[in-house]
C-alpha cells in the first residue's frame, strides 16, 4: 500500500492513486479494472456499482474503501462517502486522507453544526489539522460565521502553507468577502500546489467565468473534467459556461451526461429546464420545473425561469404570479422587473405596468439610472395609459443612453406631439431620420409636428418625400388634409379626410378633421354625428368629447341634438368615465342635478372607480352638492380624498363642504394638512387665507399670508397672497404695491404680471407697462410677459410695438392661439393680408373659437374671400349671442360681409340692433356708413 506524504495530495488525485495501487490485488482486479474504465467514461454510477464489489471481494483493503469513498462523493453520496471512509479509517487508512472524506461528506449533506461540533481543532497534527481546519472553515462559512471562517482559514494556513485544501478554504473566505479577485488568487496557488486539484480548478473556473472570461473559464473546468470525467458540478459549471456564449447544444450535452450520473441533481434538472425554455420547448421545461419546485426558492433566478416558462405556455395568471414573486424576492432585477411589467402590458393593464417600473426606477435613487429598455417600457406603459407627457420624459432618459435607437426616438417622438412638444418632436424625429433615412411614418410624424408649430412648408415638404404610395397612410392624409384645412381649402380638407376614410376605414383622425371641416362649412349636425362616431370607436377621446360636449352645453343652440348624442354615446358605454363625467357635468348646468347624482351612481360606472383615482368622487361631490345633499356631498369630497391624498381639488373641496357645516377649525384643519405635505401649493395657499379672511376678517387673513410669504418652503407663490387678498377687495393700488414688494424680495414673472394688471385695472396704463417693460430688460424671454406687455401697447394703440412682442411670442410658443390670433389681427390692420391670414389660419386650426373665427372671417371677407369667410363670421356671431354676450363689432363685420355676398335684407337685420345701442366699437363709423349705403340700396 502506497503511504501519503506527511502533506497529502489533494483527495481526489490521493485516491486515483489508491486506486492503481489496487489494481495489484488480484481479487479485486476485475471489478477495480471495470471501475477504471466505468469512471473514465463518466459513468461514476457503475464505478460505484464496481467499487461496492472490489469492497465486498476485499474488505480490508483501505485503497479499495478509500476508492469507493471518491465515487461516492463524486456522485453526491455524502452518507455512503461518510460511512466507507470511516470504515477505512478504521482498517488502517491515512487519518488525514479519511478525515479529509468525512469533513467533505458533512459538508456536502448540509451537517456544518455536526462538523464543527464533531471535528474540533487538532493544532498538534500539521497533516490532520490543516484538514480539519479548513473543512471547519467551509462549515463556518456556511453559517455565516465569517469572523470564525477567518481564524480557521489562518489556522490551516499555518498548519499546511503548501497544501491546496489550506488555500482552497482561504478562497472561499475571499469569496464571501466579495473579493474575486483574491478568491482567484488562492485558487492559483493552489492549483500550482497541485495542478489536477479538482477543487481548485472548479472554483478558478468558476471565477474566470464569473468575471466574463467564460472561454478561459471553459478550458480550466475542462481540465477538472480531463482527471474526473463523471464529476457532476464541474459538468454543470461548463454548461452554464456554455449557456452564456450561447453554446446551447454543448451545454445540453454536459446537462445530460451530468443528470446520467446523478438524475436527481437539482441544479442539473434547472439546466435542462433553462435548456428548455431557451429552445422553446415549453412543455418540457414546465415537467422539469414542477419536479423543481420545492427548491426553485433556492436558485437566484428560479421563479423568473418559471414566470417565462408558464408565459410561454399561455398560463398568464401563474406567469404573472411567478413574476411576482421573483420582484419581491428580487426587486432590484430589472429583468423581472420588466417581465412583469411587460406581462401587464398585454394584459391591458398599462396603469399596472407604469406603476411596477416606476418604483423600480425609484428604488434607484436620485443617482441611480436604470437602464434604456426599462425607460423605453416604461415610456410604453405611461403612453398606453394616455399620460403623454410622463411617457415624453421616460422615453427622453431611453434616448439618452441609447442615442442611436431609432425605435426609442420615434416613440419619444411621438410622445412629445402627444403632450403638445411639437417642438421635441420635431427633434426626436429628426435624429431618428438622421440615422435611417427611409422611414415614413417617422416623415409623417415630422410632417404632424411641423404643421402644429405652423412650418407649413416643412410639413408639405415632408409629405411630398413621402411619394404617392406613402401619402395614403393614415397619419399622412390626416396631415395633409389638416393642412388644407388650415388654408381653409374646405373642398381639399375633405376630400384629403375622405380618402384617408377610404383607405383607413377606422380612422379617428379622419373622422375629427371632416368634423372641423363641417363645422366650418356651416354643417353643425355633420359636425356633431362625426363626433358621435369618433365617440362610438373611442369613447374616452378627448377631442370629440370637449367640442360634443361644448356643443351640448344648455346655452348652445346646439344643446339638444348634442346631448341626444352624448346620452347615446354613454348608454353604450356605460362603464367609461370620462363620458359620464361629460354627461353628469351638463345634467348639472342644465338644473338636473339629481339625474346627474344617478347617472354617477350606476353599478357600472362605480366598479373599479377606485382603481381611477378621485375623479368620479369629485363629480358625484358636485352633483350632490348642486342637488342640495350637502352631507352626502361631503361624504364623496372626503371619499375622493382618500382615494388621492394628494389630490388638491379634493382637499379645497371636501374644507369647503366641511366649512358650510359650520366646522372652521375643521376646514382649516384640512387645509393645513395639505400644506405640511405641499408648502408652495398655490392653490391651498389661496384656500387658506380665504378660510381665514371668512372666519376671522381681512387683517387675520393678511398675517396668515404674511406668516406663508415668510417661510422658504411656501415660496414663490406665497408671495403674491397679500397682493391677491388686497385686490379681491379692490384695493388694487395697494395690491400693486403689495405685488411690487414681494417682487423686489422674490422676483418672479407672476408677481410682475400681477402687479401690471392691478396697475392696468386701476387706470395706470402706462405704470403697468413701464413694470412689463422693466422685468422684460432683465428677463427677455419670459413669452407670458411679451403677451400682457403686447395687449397693453394694443390699447393704448402701440401697434408696431405690439406686433413685434407679438411675434417674439409666437416664435417661441407657435400653438398660443390667442397671440396668433392678436398677431394676425395686428398685421392685417396694416394691410398685410397674405400675412395675416396665415397667422389667423394657424390660431383657428388650433383653437376654433368666437375670436379665431372672427379674426379669419373678417380677414377673409376683406381679402375678396367671402365665401370663405361668411360662414366664419356667422359662426362667430351666433355663439357670442347664445352666451349672453354679443359684440357689435363682430356683428357690423358680419354685415359687412353679408353685403359683399349680396345679401342686403340680412345685413340690414343684423345692422340694425347694433347701431341701436349707443355702445362705442372699433369701426362704428364704418357700420354707420355701411348702414347708409345699405338703406339706399348701395
Amino acid at each position: 500500500m502506497i503511504r501519503p506524504t506527511a502533506f497529502p495530495r489533494p483527495l481526489a488525485f490521493a485516491l486515483l492513486a489508491g486506486i492503481s495501487a489496487a489494481a495489484i490485488a488480484p481479487a479485486s482486479a476485475q471489478p477495480m479494472e471495470r471501475a477504471r474504465a466505468a469512471q473514465a467514461r463518466g459513468d461514476l454510477r457503475t464505478a460505484q456499482i464496481e467499487m461496492r464489489n472490489a469492497v465486498r471481494d476485499e474488505p480490508r483493503s483501505v485503497a479499495a474503501r478509500m476508492a469507493l469513498v471518491q465515487a461516492s462523493l463524486d456522485l453526491g453520496d455524502g452518507t455512503t462517502a461518510e460511512k466507507e471512509a470511516r470504515a477505512a479509517l478504521e482498517i488502517g487508512a491515512d487519518p488525514a486522507m479519511a478525515t479529509a472524506a468525512i469533513l467533505r461528506a458533512y459538508l456536502m449533506q448540509g451537517r456544518h453544526a455536526d462538523l464543527l461540533r464533531d471535528f474540533p481543532p487538532q493544532p498538534g497534527n500539521p497533516a490532520l489539522g490543516t484538514q480539519i481546519a479548513s473543512g471547519r472553515a467551509l462549515a463556518q462559512l456556511s453559517l455565516n460565521r465569517q469572523d470564525d471562517a477567518a481564524a480557521s482559514v489562518a489556522e490551516a494556513l499555518s498548519l499546511g502553507p503548501n497544501t491546496s485544501e489550506a488555500h482552497i478554504a482561504a478562497a472561499a473566505l475571499a469569496l464571501s468577502k466579495g473579493d474575486r479577485q483574491g478568491a482567484e488568487a488562492e485558487s492559483d496557488k493552489a492549483i500550482a500546489i497541485d495542478p489536477n486539484s479538482v477543487e481548485a480548478l472548479l472554483r478558478k473556473g468558476t471565477l474566470q467565468v464569473a468575471r466574463g472570461a467564460q472561454r478561459e473559464g471553459i478550458e480550466t473546468i475542462g481540465r477538472v473534467l480531463a482527471v474526473s470525467p463523471g464529476n457532476v458540478p464541474a459538468r454543470l459549471a461548463r454548461a452554464e459556461a456554455l449557456m452564456q456564449l450561447g453554446d446551447n447544444a454543448a451545454a445540453r450535452r454536459d446537462v445530460d451526461a451530468a443528470l446520467t450520473t446523478q438524475p436527481g441533481s437539482v441544479a442539473g434538472g434547472y439546466l435542462r429546464a433553462t435548456l428548455h425554455a431557451r429552445a422553446s420547448e415549453w412543455q418540457l421545461a414546465d415537467e422539469n420545473l414542477v419536479r423543481l419546485s420545492s427548491f426553485l426558492g433556492n436558485f437566484p433566478d428560479g421563479y423568473l425561469l418559471l414566470a417565462v416558462v408558464k408565459r410561454g405556455l399561455n398560463q398568464t395568471a401563474q406567469a404573472e404570479d411567478a413574476a411576482r414573486r421573483h420582484v419581491a424576492r428580487r426587486p432590484e432585477d430589472p429583468r423581472g422587473v420588466r417581465l412583469l411589467a411587460a406581462m401587464e402590458m398585454e394584459a391591458n393593464k398599462p396603469d399596472a405596468a407604469a406603476g411596477t417600473l416606476s418604483r423600480y426606477v425609484g428604488r434607484l435613487g436620485p443617482q441611480g439610472t436604470a437602464d434604456a429598455e426599462t425607460y423605453d417600457l416604461l415610456g410604453r406603459a405611461q403612453a398606453a395609459a394616455r399620460r403623454p407627457r410622463e411617457a415624453a420624459e421616460a422615453l427622453g432618459r431611453a434616448a439618452a443612453l441609447a442615442p442611436q435607437d431609432t425605435g426609442i426616438l420615434n416613440r419619444l417622438a411621438a410622445a412629445r406631439l402627444g403632450a403638445g412638444d411639437a417642438r421635441g418632436a420635431i427633434e426626436a424625429a429628426e435624429k431618428s431620420l438622421a440615422l435611417q433615412p427611409e422611414q415614413p411614418p417617422v416623415r409623417e410624424l415630422l410632417a404632424t409636428a411641423s404643421m402644429l408649430r405652423g412650418d407649413m412648408s416643412t410639413a408639405t415638404a415632408q409629405l411630398e418625400r413621402l411619394g404617392e404610395a406613402g401619402r395614403h397612410g393614415e397619419a399622412a392624409g390626416v396631415t395633409e388634409g389638416t393642412i388644407k384645412l388650415t388654408k381653409l381649402d374646405l373642398p381639399g380638407a375633405r376630400a384629403s379626410f375622405e380618402g384617408v376614410l377610404r383607405d383607413h376605414p377606422n380612422s379617428i383622425g379622419a373622422r375629427l378633421g371632416l368634423s372641423r371641416v363641417a363645422a366650418a362649412s356651416g354643417k353643425p349636425e355633420e359636425a356633431e354625428a362625426l363626433l358621435a362616431e369618433v365617440l362610438k370607436r373611442e369613447p374616452a377621446n378627448a377631442d370629440a368629447l370637449a367640442r360634443l360636449g361644448a356643443a351640448a352645453q344648455p346655452n348652445s343652440p346646439r344643446a339638444a341634438p348634442a346631448r341626444a348624442l352624448l346620452e347615446q354615446a354613454q348608454a353604450a358605454a356605460p362603464g367609461e368615465l370620462p363620458l359620464a363625467l361629460m354627461l353628469a357635468e351638463i345634467m348639472v348646468r342644465s338644473g338636473e342635478a339629481p339625474k346627474a347624482v344617478a347617472l354617477l351612481d350606476a353599478p357600472a360606472l362605480r366598479a373599479g372607480a377606485r382603481s381611477r383615482g378621485p375623479l368620479l368622487s369629485m363629480a358625484r361631490t358636485e352633483a350632490l352638492a348642486a342637488a342640495g345633499r350637502w352631507d352626502d356631498a361631503r361624504e364623496a369630497a372626503r371619499t375622493a380624498l382618500s382615494e388621492d391624498p394628494a389630490s388638491v381639488e379634493a382637499r379645497i373641496r371636501f374644507a369647503s363642504l366641511t366649512l358650510r357645516a359650520a366646522d372652521q377649525r375643521g376646514a382649516e384643519s384640512i387645509i393645513q394638512e395639505g400644506l405640511r405635505s405641499t408648502p408652495a401649493d398655490a392653490r391651498l395657499q389661496q384656500a387658506y387665507v380665504g378660510l381665514v379672511k371668512q372666519a376671522r376678517g381681512l387683517d387675520a387673513a393678511l398675517a396668515a399670508a404674511d406668516r406663508l410669504a415668510s417661510q422658504p418652503a411656501s415660496l414663490p407663490a406665497a408671495a403674491a397672497l397679500r397682493g391677491d387678498l388686497l385686490a379681491g377687495e379692490n384695493r388694487l393700488e395697494d395690491a400693486a404695491r403689495a405685488y411690487g414688494a414681494a417682487q423686489a424680495k422674490t422676483p418672479h414673472s407672476v408677481l410682475v404680471q400681477r402687479q401690471a394688471a392691478s396697475l392696468r385695472n386701476a387706470g395706470k396704463v402706462t405704470e403697468a407697462a413701464a413694470v412689463l417693460r422693466t422685468w422684460l430688460a432683465k428677463e427677455p424671454g419670459d413669452i407670458a410677459v411679451m403677451s400682457a406687455l403686447a395687449s397693453i401697447d394694443i390699447v393704448q394703440g402701440r401697434y408696431a410695438e405690439a406686433e413685434a412682442g407679438l411675434s417674439k411670442v409666437v416664435e417661441r410658443a407657435p400653438n398660443d392661439a390667442l397671440a396668433l390670433n392678436n398677431l394676425a389681427w395686428l398685421i392685417d390692420r396694416r394691410g398685410a393680408t397674405p400675412a395675416a391670414r396665415e397667422f389667423a389660419e394657424r390660431a383657428f386650426a388650433l383653437s376654433q373659437n368666437v375670436d379665431t373665427a372672427d379674426t379669419l372671417g373678417w380677414i377673409l371677407t376683406r381679402a375678396g374671400d367671402t365665401a370663405t369667410g361668411l360662414p366664419l363670421l356667422r359662426q362667430s356671431v351666433a355663439a357670442r349671442e347664445a352666451a349672453g354676450r354679443p359684440d357689435p363689432g363682430a356683428s357690423w363685420r358680419l354685415a359687412f360681409a353679408l353685403r359683399q355676398a349680396g345679401q342686403r335684407e340680412e345685413a340690414l337685420r343684423v345692422l340694425t340692433p347694433t347701431l341701436a345701442t349707443p355702445a362705442a366699437f372699433d369701426g362704428r363709423q364704418d357700420a354707420e356708413r355701411l348702414m347708409s349705403d345699405l338703406k339706399a340700396g348701395r
